[in-house]
């Protein structure tokens, strides 16, 4: 018999690849694949652009993966390798003018989703559920 830990650990689990292969679905038809849509979003949420070794880190793909990646996003004009300043060496990827116009869809789309699957649930049951879990995303960082 399952531990409530363990329900809750398996639920949290099959809750985030359900909710990512939604998204998947939706986003299949503008031509964005999982891969391409959450580096744009990791890219967006980093503002000034990274190095693909955090892109590589945070997204949990090895680095011949993502230069894969990289390379079919900068040819499809998604994104840009800019020369870092004082580094000659190292590149910072940037989301280009076209991957901006893109992640906005991307957002809408993921708007739209999340709105469909949260309709109806009880504000501070929501609430609460974000108290856990960013107790336990905390703990799980401190660990690092």
């Amino acid at each position: 018999m399952k531990t409530r830990f363990e329900s809750f650990a398996e639920t949290l689990y099959l809750l985030t690849n359900a909710w990512k292969a939604a998204l998947d679905r939706r986003l299949k038809p503008l031509g964005l694949s999982r891969s391409k849509w959450m580096l744009m979003v990791a890219l967006h949420k980093d503002g000034q652009g990274a190095s693909q070794r955090e892109l590589a880190q945070r997204l949990g793909i090895e680095g011949p993966s993502l230069v894969r990646l990289l390379d079919r996003m900068e040819r499809d004009g998604l994104v840009e390798r800019r020369a870092v300043h004082g580094d000659r060496r190292m590149k910072a990827v940037h989301l280009s003018a076209k991957g901006q116009s893109q992640l906005e869809m991307i957002r809408n789309v993921a708007g739209e989703l999340r709105q469909q699957l949260m309709a109806g649930l009880p504000a501070a049951e929501v609430d609460m559920a974000i108290s856990v879990l960013t107790q336990i995303r905390r703990r799980a960082e401190a660990l690092e």
